[in-house]
């Protein structure tokens, strides 16, 4: 079974090659006479039948700046069967040009009213009762901002997106080995050190790879950013129609046409260097008997407070 840590930075890279290709999709689509129903999973059709009704509350002091905002919030959700294996917030800042990616671990507390089992008050356990739309619900609840959109993907498509690049270049720290005979099928890892090229499969191996680091989280987190923005470099650059092609074949999202065309535009100039990999800030406590991961609320807030350019040292700001 892929980690869900190795999910959440590889639906990051999967959102990337979407939205910075889209860049090219939307020159194609002004400038050329191109048949967009060739791009298979792409349709022109302009019908909103996916859009959400948010109910997020404008009238906090966040949302006040949120609602006048040039940032559009971005829910990336990864499903195994009928859990969220990935949640993830991508947020673009169409002024600045920057963009922040938050993952949320599928452990978060979640509790609901009408949910007695435990296991049932994870987040991951959210989207198998109540949709996208309860997700989008809670995940606003947590980080206290409003979600725009959504894309629901299949996990599959990302090697075959890194094999259409032609592999990523990354620079392996040190020898990555490892294995799991039980996992399904058996994992081997076994990577050099030093710059190369890693195919698919092994992009995957090492995304997974987790011992050896001096901290295994930070230097993981790290070393997965710097593919992330290698992959999404390269994405830019070459075979742009069969990456989208790839992407949307295994996506299901409430963008449409139009939007992808306007977002397009203003990607224009946009660096990865100004992408910013998170983690939603909380720590791991056992808690009715299982593991769950409780969210630090002040440290939530000073993170989007930062997003949106508001003063954290502000003495009126909300409690």
């Amino acid at each position: 079974m892929i980690k869900h840590f190795m999910k959440i930075f590889f639906a990051s890279l999967v959102f990337i090659s979407i939205v910075l290709s889209v860049t090219a999709l939307g020159y194609i689509l002004l400038n050329e006479d191109t048949v967009i129903g060739t791009v298979k999973g792409v349709s022109v059709n302009e019908n909103d039948e996916n859009e959400i009704v948010s109910n997020f509350d404008y009238t906090t002091e966040l949302g006040k700046i949120a609602k006048n905002s040039n940032r559009i919030n971005v829910l990336v959700v990864g499903l195994e069967d009928q859990r969220t294996d990935t949640i993830l917030v991508a947020s673009y800042d169409k002024e600045s040009k920057k963009a922040e990616l938050i993952s949320i671990p599928r452990d978060t507390y979640s509790p609901r009213e009408e949910v007695e089992r435990s296991d049932a008050k994870k987040i991951n356990a959210t989207y198998s009762s109540l949709g996208i739309e309860g997700l989008i619900e809670v995940v606003q609840d947590i980080l206290g901002i409003p979600i725009n959109k959504y894309i629901i993907l299949d996990y599959e498509a990302v090697v075959s997106c890194v094999d259409i690049l032609g592999g990523v270049k990354v620079n392996v720290p040190f020898h990555m080995q490892y294995s799991d005979p039980y996992d399904d099928p058996p994992l081997i890892i076994d990577i050099p050190e030093g710059e190369q090229v890693l195919n698919g499969e092994q992009s995957l191996k090492f995304l997974r790879f987790r011992k050896g680091y001096a901290n295994q989280d930070l230097g993981r987190i790290e070393a997965q950013q710097e593919f992330i923005k290698s992959a999404a470099k390269k994405a830019i650059s070459l075979k742009l129609i069969d990456v989208i092609e790839e992407a949307y074949s295994n996506v299901k999202t409430n963008f449409s046409i139009k939007e992808l065309v306007s977002l397009a535009g203003n990607f224009v100039g946009f660096s990865t260097d100004n992408i910013s990999l998170n983690v939603l800030p909380g720590e791991d406590t056992l808690l009715e008997g299982l593991s769950f991961y409780i969210p630090n609320n002040d440290e939530i807030r000073n993170m989007t407070y930062t997003m949106y350019g508001i003063n954290t040292n502000n003495e009126n700001k909300e409690q």
